[in-house]
């Protein structure tokens, strides 16, 4: 199977702690919108609400609709936010992906292991190790993982995630959801589908968080001051 599930007592609980708190925070900051999309020549807007965070300049085409993203923060360009809170939400967002491509590549290691029994392979491993932790992509205690050399163009551009798209439901507001029918994942607003963007053979990673309690309801009392629905804001990239 190329779908791997990961318990969430597997990742760190700092990681956990503040991604979701990121998230949370930009639900108080209402930076979730519902785009507008075409779907054979009619126009609707998505069931979720979505933002797309990411490396400056990046972009995402969904049923033609092409989101730019809210920059993440990174070295090299002057980013400014509304409030702190924002950039530490997104700056939690660049963790979560930095984790995650750690993961995606262990993964896929244990897939090419599967797949082939070379010794060669296997004596390779220390000194393949030993170069990422020099490269500063993984820290010494996920440093058992290993690929040959000659793979890690492809291996690191397959896994190497530049942006984030976040998507807000809230099940109670939304009576016509359909059950996840595979992996009993509850409620889903949107089915399993193939994104023809995506290039081949690339990875997805995917990290649920389900908010309740006081710290979701106060979450939706958004702050739309300034923000006129009626106004199109069109983003430009030279």
């Amino acid at each position: 199977s190329k779908l791997i599930f990961r318990k969430s007592d597997t990742v760190p609980e700092e990681l956990h702690q503040m991604v979701q708190d990121g998230f949370l925070t930009l639900r108080k900051h209402g930076c979730f919108f519902q785009d507008l999309v075409r779907i054979k020549g009619k126009d609707f807007f998505t069931p979720v609400s979505r933002i797309l965070i990411g490396k400056p300049g990046c972009t995402y085409k969904y049923l033609n609709t092409r989101l730019f993203t809210v920059p993440w923060p990174t070295e090299g360009c002057e980013i400014k936010y509304c409030s702190p809170q924002i950039h530490d939400a997104c700056k939690a967002l660049i963790r979560l992906n930095d984790y995650l491509h750690i993961e995606a590549v262990k993964a896929l290691q244990g897939q090419n292991l599967l797949d082939t029994k070379d010794t060669t392979v296997i004596d390779r491993e220390q000194n393949f190790a030993t170069s990422l932790i020099e490269k500063g992509s993984f820290s010494k205690d996920q440093s058992s993982c290993y690929v040959p050399e000659d793979d890690y163009t492809s291996l690191n551009n397959r896994t190497s995630y530049n942006l984030t798209l976040l998507n807000y439901m809230d099940p109670l507001q939304m009576p016509y959801l359909k059950q996840e029918p595979y992996f009993e994942m509850g409620n889903m607003a949107v089915s399993w589908h193939h994104d023809e963007n995506l290039v081949e053979r690339s990875t997805v990673a995917v990290y649920s968080y389900s908010c309740e309690g006081s710290s979701a309801e106060e979450a939706t009392d958004w702050n739309l001051k300034g923000r006129d629905p009626a106004v199109w804001h069109v983003g430009l990239k030279k």
